[in-house]
């Protein structure tokens, strides 16, 4: 058997899954109210009327920030009490939903089921209280795996994992005016981020773990630069990029629980394969990881998935689909020598 074989969780580690995605939907909710609730309201004296403000302390400067509701009415006092009471309700709910997670997260630690790292938990956490994940905004890259696991119930071997970054692919065009709404939030998990270009843009923090943002402008045109890819092989990699985006909660290293929205996993193989073997650019340590991590989602999918590859998907990568039906990762690169003679 190939050391990149998945791994089936055990019985405790599926159980603590299922207790984690029944937590994370109220968990959810509760981030979701908090962020409306965000910041506090209060009265102002301004000559002699009173005005209603909301103030909030603007992530990115530190300072307090204000805005004017209106001046006292019955109309302004009601929306006062309104938000007071609410916030006063989530504020509760808070509290009982932390008292709930800390054994389920002393739970997480000792089933060693966390592969995420907890600064990428805490930063999707953040976007998912805000409801960015989807289809709009996606994980990609290494993290992935983590909830290619969690939706599988098999582990993937640590080995082929990078750390200190988080890959997002987005719909948006631009990349910096994105990663520039996106630090207003990301902040939050860590105030520390900061925007940098070096050499594309990113979001980094003072420990050096980067968020990285691909846009799908930018992946589609690392596909059509390829090196002599097939109109079959082209076709069938822009049609993997728009396969629905898959979901699910997985645990973070903290123990802590991370819902996850993120490429199809049958895209994420085979685009990794492409441009493992394809990428006139990728140096042999990084095209050899590439194929790796391809491979072992590939096996993962095969054995344990709920949506199979299509026939053909597999049809225009022929070296990809016998390592995968083998469970030999060195057999693509023999079937990809023979094919080429």
């Amino acid at each position: 058997m190939s050391n990149l074989e998945p791994i089936p969780m055990d019985r405790a580690q599926i159980r603590h899954l299922e207790d984690a995605r029944e937590m994370w939907d109220r968990y959810e909710f509760v981030m979701t109210l908090q962020e409306q609730f965000r910041g506090a309201m209060g009265w102002k004296t301004v000559g002699a009327h009173e005005y209603l403000t909301t103030y909030w302390t603007d992530p990115v400067t530190g300072k307090k920030q204000m805005n004017s509701l209106g001046r006292r009415s019955p109309v302004t006092e009601k929306k006062k009490a309104d938000f007071d009471r609410g916030r006063a309700e989530v504020d509760k709910a808070a509290a009982e939903m932390k008292q709930e997670l800390e054994p389920l997260i002393r739970v997480g630690r000792a089933l060693r089921i966390g592969r995420l790292e907890s600064i990428a938990g805490d930063v999707l956490r953040e976007l998912a209280a805000n409801e960015l994940l989807g289809p709009k905004l996606m994980v990609i890259g290494s993290a992935a795996m983590s909830l290619y696991e969690a939706s599988a119930g098999a582990m993937l071997p640590m080995a082929i994992r990078t750390q200190g970054d988080l890959d997002l692919l987005s719909s948006a065009d631009s990349r910096w005016e994105t990663l520039e709404e996106l630090l207003q939030i990301i902040l939050r998990a860590d105030k520390s981020f900061a925007l940098v270009e070096d050499p594309v843009p990113s979001l980094r923090n003072a420990r050096g773990f980067r968020v990285d943002l691909h846009t799908r402008r930018s992946l589609v045109r690392s596909i059509d630069q390829l090196d002599g890819p097939s109109e079959e092989q082209l076709s069938v990699l822009h049609s993997l990029l728009d396969l629905e985006p898959v979901s699910a909660v997985t645990i973070a290293q903290d123990g802590a629980p991370v819902g996850m929205t993120g490429m199809d996993p049958r895209a994420f193989a085979i685009t990794k394969y492409a441009l493992a073997t394809l990428d006139p650019d990728r140096d042999g340590a990084t095209a050899r990881l590439a194929k790796d991590q391809a491979f072992a989602v590939g096996r993962l999918v095969m054995r344990f998935g709920s949506r199979p590859f299509e026939d053909h998907h597999l049809a225009a990568f022929p070296a990809f689909a016998e390592s995968i039906e083998t469970g030999d990762p060195e057999i693509a690169e023999t079937v990809g020598k023979f094919m080429r003679f």
